[in-house]
């Protein structure tokens, strides 16, 4: 029996860092960390059976066929649907339920005693935590002296909050909840051992990870299953590195030859760069705009929005073997290279170019909804690429450019532009702040950036991208000494977890121009999604903590123990990767 003078165990990271694995309480367990926990000391099992009912608020539900709010709402029915899929419990779902006291009345007890899980809005959480707040509580109402009903309180700031909301409670149940081989009729699903309640809401409201399938074609089931395992940890922004020098992996119905000859190259160098070696085997692959769709709708049902890239004007082989007149000379390969060391860049001076890119956008921007498309603008390696063109030296006279990160400056702004027109946001990688981050002949830009670009920090000095931010552009800090989840990158789980994604020197306001972090997976080296698995985990475990929970909250030696312990979901999703690699 739960009573008021039973105490609460709140529990700091420092206090929760001290506790032994098999001590860990299920809210004490969850990836990220929330933001604050509070346990009774003792009390009751809270389990879900087959009649626990689920029940949804007016403000979360749609019209039905009367007209009448009766249905729940997309947000909730994915909710429901999401519960009952993995407990495998029947689960009842209405839109407001019935009163006890009316149902009492009614003699309708059966109905009065179940057990209930209510999904509704608590406008003080926007106002206090942001749109992806929510807050789990837990307690039990007496019907007579024999019986209590179990009421899981799921209050959320907006609809936006109920998918970090069921993450929390879905890593609560048992591993069997994520393995459709269970046998889930036999599981027993206990959501705690006591009353708890949790509050809880993001550090950052921009929680990315990057998918390169340019190099290495997946298809729809793998990026579907890395979809699910980011939303699982809160992360909200799927990056879809979709092109690049090693393919071309988005059907443009425009120009079919970017997928009949750019999504295929002969062979592929394996193992390391200039390692002489090659898989011996073609490969290919690219998604059709159908299969684009899809994607974005089952990311978008888990709360994920996708960010498309298409990287210009450098690492554009694949597009330049597929429309030669976009290159500046034929002298560049005439196919996808096989090794991923050729990085071919476009002719910016062809107005050509800027035609064909703003047909293609026209297409893309009809299958991602994104506010935000990302162009690369990284590694265009000037002195390799441009320097010493005659095109390009005729341009920079004409046009009064100084260098040739003038050059790019000046295509970076032509893009920018063009998606302006189209209602959009360009983002790109920070070298088109125009800084010779690679010594590659570039100089420094003269020009300005168009202010609404968004800056992605990867590599290089931080003040140029300071300098950014106090000039009011957004940023999305990826450092890859922290964030980077490739066979030769040398983060372990520690200094990964160390990140801090805010910049120094920037007054509060100016920070809030960070909106948030990004990790990234380059795939040269990942033929399957086997060794992809490999290389994500447990990296990026740690860095979706560090773009949700507050710096203040984090405790390494904590997070190590709830690491060990998410092991059990993703062996029950079948993710397979090196546990000793956990320490």
């Amino acid at each position: 029996m739960i009573t008021s003078s039973i105490t609460r165990l709140t529990l700091s990271a420092a206090a929760a860092a001290c506790l032994a694995p098999s001590s860990l309480h299920a809210q004490e367990q969850v990836i990220p960390r929330p933001a604050e926990i509070s346990i009774e000391k003792e009390g009751k099992a809270l389990i879900l059976d087959p009649q626990t009912e689920i029940v949804v608020s007016e403000d979360l539900a749609t019209s039905g066929t009367n007209g009448k709010q009766t249905e729940p709402g997309k947000e909730a029915a994915y909710a429901i649907s999401y519960l009952r899929q993995g407990t495998g419990l029947k689960l009842p779902a209405s839109v407001n339920g019935l009163n006890i006291q009316a149902a009492l009345k009614k003699s309708e007890a059966t109905y009065a005693f179940r057990d209930r899980i209510i999904f509704s809005v608590d406008k003080r959480l926007l106002q206090q935590h942001g749109p992806e707040a929510y807050a789990l509580q837990t307690s039990f109402v007496k019907i007579n002296p024999d019986k209590e009903q179990f009421i899981l309180n799921v209050k959320i700031a907006s609809p936006k909050a109920i998918i970090p909301a069921i993450q929390t409670i879905a890593q609560m149940l048992p591993p069997a909840f994520f393995d459709p081989k269970a046998d889930k009729a036999k599981t027993e699903w206990k959501l705690a051992d006591a009353p708890f309640t949790v509050t809880d809401y993001p550090r950052y409201a921009w929680r990315s990870f990057m998918l390169d399938e340019a190099r290495y074609f997946y298809g729809v089931d793998a990026v579907k299953k890395i979809i699910d395992q980011m939303a699982l940890l809160k992360m909200n922004v799927l990056h879809w590195h979709l092109s690049d020098d090693g393919g071309w992996r988005i059907e443009i119905k425009k120009y079919p030859k970017l997928t009949s000859i750019g999504s295929k190259r002969r062979d592929t160098e394996i193992e390391k760069w200039g390692s002489g070696k090659y898989s011996g085997k073609p490969h290919e692959g690219y998604y059709t705009q159908d299969q684009i769709r899809d994607i974005v709708a089952y990311a978008a049902e888990r709360g994920i929005t996708i960010i498309p890239e298409i990287d210009v004007p450098g690492h554009s082989a694949a597009l330049c073997a597929s429309y030669p007149e976009l290159k500046l000379t034929l002298k560049q390969p005439s196919e996808v290279p096989a090794t991923f060391t050729q990085n071919i860049a476009l002719d910016p001076t062809n107005e050509k170019v800027y035609e064909v890119l703003s047909d293609i956008l026209d297409e893309i921007i009809t299958l991602f909804p994104s506010p935000i498309i990302h162009l690369g603008g990284d590694e265009v390696r000037h002195k390799d690429c441009w320097q010493g063109e005659p095109a390009i030296e005729a341009f920079m006279k004409k046009k009064g450019l100084k260098s040739l990160n003038d050059v790019q400056t000046y295509f970076t702004n032509r893009m920018s532009q063009i998606l302006s027109r189209k209602g959009r946001r360009m983002m790109g990688w920070n070298e088109i702040l125009g800084h010779d981050i690679h010594g590659d002949g570039g100089g420094t830009t003269t020009g300005t950036l168009a202010p609404n670009t968004v800056i992605n920090y990867w590599y290089g000095k931080r003040e140029p991208v300071i300098e950014a931010a106090k000039k009011g552009h957004d940023i999305v800090n990826s450092e890859w000494q922290y964030t980077y989840m490739t066979k030769f990158s040398k983060p372990d789980l520690r200094k990964s977890y160390s990140f801090d994604p805010a910049l120094p020197g920037l007054t509060p306001e100016q920070q809030k121009r960070v909106l948030g972090m990004a990790c990234h997976t380059w795939t040269e080296w990942i033929p399957d999604t086997d060794e992809l698995y490999r290389q994500m985990y447990p990296r990026i475990i740690a860095l979706a903590e560090t773009a949700w929970t507050a710096k203040e909250r984090k405790n390494y030696d904590d997070f190590l123990k709830r690491v060990r312990n998410y092991t059990r979901i993703l062996d029950a999703m079948d993710v397979k990767f090196d546990h000793s690699k956990i320490k």
